[in-house]
């Protein structure tokens, strides 16, 4: 062990990363393990940026037979050759995780391949080499759960990483899970002709966000042909000739549904498995999470968790904000953090986007609070871009001092509007400092500016 790092990170997902890079700049002298030949983790190889590329590509081709049309826009012998938009996605992966490669080294840190064990508070094993640091920071992430019984083959029963890597588009997916994962994937086969049934225990889609919004949008996926069975658990399945059989426990009895792939998206658990945890002592909760400080150590003082294996929002960019934090605290700084001020997405279409507090957090709480709930009817862009769809930005503030406390958006480009309310909540910014901003016309972020003038008197354009 000829050399003493000031921090080694393990797992190279957006939380190590970018914690790695930051720390570098930060004058850190920085090291990096990660098992996978390609850096970027789960997100940029089998995750976010995928499944985004597929996103984008299969949306334009559903815009040629839905929105195109009534725009005189006419396009003959459109069709996807689905293994080039494979290949298509899988071009954009390479480019950015070689980009990674490409800033480790601009930064100077050092990476290791293999898998990072801990042996004692300041070595890491990483096959036969042992890695000496002053501080280690977890960021392993997490990996997709499966059903009791119901392994993964990622042939007919996939986990996420499976649907993004399908040789052919199925004729009928099954999906397991109401969630963020199975609603977008399932946008890109339906897209592509699929027949989509959801399989969801709860009694909505998407339960952590606002309810009206959930509601909304899921209405718009029934209209389109989804298929909701909500109140039923998958009890058993298998495989049944080049498909997939499931068996599902429903109010009034069981049913058998069949299809082509089963996709499982009942959420992911943290990624702890010969890590060492307990050759140091760090604790774990009862759902496998590490547990940690409002500072992110564990139970260790000089080794950090960040991201999904830290727990809840199981979110990239959570987890990179953690990271950064670490860094400036490792190099004797401060940098503020408030989970409040972490939006949530879903980059269907439309999208959805959300950021603070919703309504029924707000009633548990005991909050009192002004509501504003604005109809992109009234958007001059949305009508001239061709929107159809209901899409709608809530916005909500405090009803003694006009501080924002969330906002929650239904809309085309959601996932840009929602920076503009993220960052009024992260510097306490009231409605009527919001609504006396100017907004450039014509914008869909006109629609921003309506919610907020709808919390401090009337809306202009409804």
């Amino acid at each position: 062990m000829s050399e003493i790092y000031d921090v080694v990170f393990i797992g190279s997902g957006p939380a190590g990363y970018v914690g790695a890079i930051k720390a570098a700049q930060l004058g850190l002298k920085t090291a990096c393990i990660e098992e996978s030949p390609t850096l970027g983790g789960t997100c940029l190889n089998v995750g976010c940026i995928p499944s985004k590329a597929l996103l984008h590509a299969t949306d334009l081709y559903h815009a040629i037979f839905t929105e195109m049309k009534g725009m005189g826009v006419e396009v003959s012998g459109a069709h996807v050759n689905f293994s080039e938009l494979m290949q298509y996605k899988e071009e954009v992966v390479k480019k950015l995780t070689n980009g990674i490669q490409y800033l480790f080294k601009k930064n100077k840190i050092d990476r290791f391949q293999g898998r990072g064990k801990i042996i004692s508070e300041t070595v890491v094993q990483v096959g036969e080499k042992q890695v000496q640091t002053k501080y280690i920071v977890l960021a392993t992430g997490s990996e997709p759960m499966a059903l009791p019984n119901l392994a993964f083959d990622e042939t007919t029963i996939l986990s996420s990483t499976g649907a993004l890597s399908l040789k052919e588009a199925p004729k009928k997916m099954l999906i397991v899970g109401g969630g963020v994962i199975g609603l977008e994937l399932g946008s890109v086969y339906h897209s592509l002709g699929a027949t989509i049934e959801v399989i969801e225990f709860m009694d909505r889609i998407l339960p952590e966000f606002d309810e009206e919004l959930a509601l909304t949008f899921q209405k718009i996926l029934e209209k389109r042909g989804f298929l909701f069975h909500f109140g039923s658990k998958v009890i058993s399945g298998e495989r049944q000739g080049n498909g997939v059989k499931l068996q599902v426990e429903k109010q009034g009895g069981t049913q058998s549904m069949s299809g082509d792939v089963a996709l499982i998206s009942i959420g992911r658990k943290p990624h702890t498995r010969d890590l060492g945890l307990e050759t140091v002592g760090i604790k774990t909760d009862k759902r496998g999470f590490i547990e940690i400080d409002a500072h992110f150590r564990t139970s260790c003082p000089n080794i950090f968790a960040v991201g999904d294996v830290a727990g809840q929002p199981m979110l990239a960019h959570k987890g990179s904000h953690e990271a950064i934090s670490v860094a400036f605290q490792i190099a004797g700084r401060t940098h503020p953090f408030d989970y409040t001020a972490i939006p949530n997405v879903v980059y269907t279409n439309p999208e959805i986007a959300s950021v603070g507090f919703t309504e029924k957090q707000l009633k548990e709480r005991g909050v009192d609070y002004h509501q504003s709930n604005f109809s992109l009817v009234g958007n001059s862009r949305y009508q001239a871009n061709g929107g159809k769809d209901p899409a709608f930005v809530k916005a909500l503030c405090h009803k003694k001092t006009g501080h924002l406390l969330g906002c929650h958006i239904l809309a085309p480009n959601a996932s840009e509007l929602i920076a503009v309310p993220t960052l009024a909540i992260q510097h306490r910014l009231t409605a009527e400092e919001l609504a006396h901003t100017c907004f450039p016309h014509p914008t869909l972020s006109e629609a921003l500016h309506e919610a907020f003038l709808g919390l401090t008197g009337k809306f202009l354009h409804l």
